[in-house]
């Protein structure tokens, strides 16, 4: 009996050892079939965009119009394999994820209609009876945004710090762009490489500065890469991109959600897809409510179409709540088609307002008038007897954005009324007065559309535009300057100092010393760049007028887009400068600085310290 107990143990280790074994080999068969598929996925996803380029950036012959159902169908198949190994092999993983049911569903509709494809039955072409190729590319793009997102925004934060997977994203989108603006099909001339590069850049960085005219330059095809181009670098490629891997990925890594923390200026990293889900539907909706309002305005008034109508109210909504300032009219809104129509040039200035101010303040107010419409419902139908007060919803930083951004609004348009009423605005009625100085004083503060002619403004005036694009838009939002806040803490800061006060109070709040550091690097920096790039563009542009040249700069670097009309005379040095302007404004100078250069480690010592004469 001892003996044969002896055997069976034996037998039961050395099956336990070769389950051991093949658990083991199964484990390593999974991760290698796992890596083929994302590999395939990835590949898929760059198929697409190059074959979308291919057919629809090049002048199509019809031998190229009939393969694009086959190219299409071909992607879509290696697709669904990559997608159905990384389910066999990741099925808990996949389980996970946020969005689950969206993907099957998703991935449902596209095994359907692959099988429609390759039938070819009359059921199949009924099922699917719109267009073939439209209904592929848009199956395709969701596929490629869902799983190359979580592929990419994987693979770059293992080896990349925040600031700089920042700069890169933008640089990306940068170039991606600049090869779409000069394909065939994207512009009625040929278009050099440097100008293209420039639009790509102005679109993404929402400057709106432009070395051709956009209207007769490029056709349907380049204003709507312009478009995309402009909404991406609105919103933060960074937070498209972290929208779809969050969705569309597992229980996402301590290092994920460290970047999407500073991605969105947050302080805790609880509910940060719900945050950026929130950010990416605000978004939308303000645009689309602006789009009405503004076809509203133009509907019936410029000889256009009601598609070319639509198109063009949300291309305009887009460029200003993104604080872009780029129009598909010859003239901006200076054109002689829209001069006089005052109800536009306003619905386009509350949009600039209102993605200027940044997404936390909408935030801010959502869940007042939430809280408010909670109380007011329990305390209607009984459930609670008072109205339950919550503090600090409107925090300090709203109000800093709301009283800075009001007093500059308020304070530019009395100015620019006072300055100009008997000169630039003197043929104006009262009305075309006050509405040309309200935009005046909006447009500069990053968004860029012109409505008046920038160069016949008194030199009062081009100072104080100058004044409004130094301080520029809003933290989160979708402009550029030094930012109200850091204006504000500065100020602030200064006026404490010499008050001889330890501390820096705003409502009864302190301001944090990190805070004051980070207020004054920004400061530094900016006017750093702003004196260098000034130096540069005097060196290129021989004798144009120094101020000339620092309202370019300026306005690059806050990414405003005005120009005393000298943006289309810039040489190629000088357009150079102006790009790598455009670029650190929109990234900030101060993410710029920390993604380039290395971060040093935190010490546990001190030196002595020992003062220095200032004055």
């Amino acid at each position: 009996m001892y003996i044969c107990g002896q055997i069976l143990l034996h037998k039961k280790m050395n099956w336990q050892k070769y389950y051991l074994l093949y658990d083991l080999h199964l484990q390593k068969i999974k991760r290698i079939l796992g890596l083929i598929s994302e590999l395939i996925i990835f590949v898929c996803a760059l198929s697409t965009i190059f074959s979308l380029i291919y057919f629809y950036g090049f002048n199509t012959t019809i031998l190229n119009v009939s393969d694009t159902k086959y190219s299409f169908k071909l992607i879509l198949g290696f697709f669904l394999m990559g997608i159905t190994i990384r389910y066999l092999c990741n099925f808990k993983e996949v389980r996970n994820e946020r969005l689950f049911g969206v993907e099957i569903f998703i991935n449902s509709i596209a095994i359907l209609y692959f099988l429609a494809l390759s039938l070819e039955h009359a059921f199949a072409q009924t099922l699917f009876s719109i267009d073939r190729n439209i209904f592929s590319i848009i199956l395709l793009i969701l596929l490629s945004f869902m799983h190359s997102s979580r592929i990419i925004f994987t693979l770059f934060n293992r080896a990349l710090k925040p600031s700089t997977l920042l700069v890169l994203s933008f640089f990306f989108i940068i170039m991606l762009g600049a090869g779409l603006l000069i394909l065939p099909n994207a512009s009625n001339v040929n278009l050099p490489f440097i100008d293209a590069l420039f639009m790509a850049t102005s679109a993404v960085c929402v400057t709106g500065l432009t070395p051709v005219d956009v209207a007769s330059t490029f056709t349907q095809t380049g204003y709507i890469i312009l478009l995309i181009l402009i909404q991406i670098g609105g919103i933060g490629m960074l937070t498209f991109t972290s929208f779809f891997a969050l969705a569309f990925m597992g229980k996402a890594s301590f290092s994920s959600r460290m970047i999407v923390k500073d991605v969105l200026q947050e302080n805790s990293w609880t509910g940060l897809f719900a945050i950026l889900r929130r950010v990416i539907l605000v978004t939308l909706t303000i645009e689309l409510i602006g789009a009405y309002c503004i076809w509203r305005q133009i509907h019936g008034t410029l000889d256009m179409n009601l598609h070319e109508e639509l198109f063009f109210s949300v291309f305009h909504a887009v460029s200003a709540y993104c604080n872009a300032g780029i129009s598909t009219l010859s003239g901006n809104l200076h054109d002689p088609l829209v001069t006089g129509n005052y109800g536009l040039q306003m619905f386009v200035a509350f949009l600039i307002i209102i993605g200027g101010i940044g997404y936390p303040i909408v935030s801010n107010y959502f869940r007042l008038i939430r809280h408010y419409i909670h109380n007011v419902f329990n305390l209607l139908i009984g459930r609670q007897k008072r109205y339950d007060h919550i503090p600090h919803i409107i925090n300090l930083h709203t109000r800093i954005v709301l009283v800075t951004t009001t007093i500059l609004i308020v304070g530019g348009t009395a100015l620019f009324y006072l300055f100009e009423s008997n000169q630039y605005l003197a043929g104006l009625s009262f009305q075309g007065k006050l509405c040309t100085s309200f935009f005046g004083a909006v447009t500069p503060r990053t968004a860029g559309f012109n409505a008046f002619n920038t160069a016949a403004l008194s030199n009062s005036t081009l100072f104080l535009m100058v004044g409004l694009m130094l301080i520029g838009a809003s933290p989160m939002s979708t402009g550029g300057g030094l930012k109200t806040t850091t204006f504000a803490v500065a100020l602030v800061s200064a006026f404490s100092f010499v008050r001889g006060k330890n501390s820096v109070e705003v409502a009864r709040r302190e301001i944090p010393i990190y805070s004051i550091q980070r207020a004054f690097a920004i400061l530094v920096l900016y006017f750093c760049w702003a004196v260098m790039a000034t130096f540069g563009l005097s060196i290129s542009e021989g004798e144009a007028p120094i101020f000339t040249l620092f309202f370019e700069v300026i306005s690059a670097l806050s990414t405003v887009g005005l120009s005393l009309n000298f943006t289309p005379e810039l040489s190629f040095t000088g357009k150079i400068i102006i790009i790598l302007t455009m670029f650190v404004g929109r990234v900030g100078v101060l993410s710029f600085f920390m993604g380039i250069f290395k971060e040093v480690k935190r010490k546990y010592y001190e030196y002595p310290s020992e003062n220095l004469l200032m004055g």
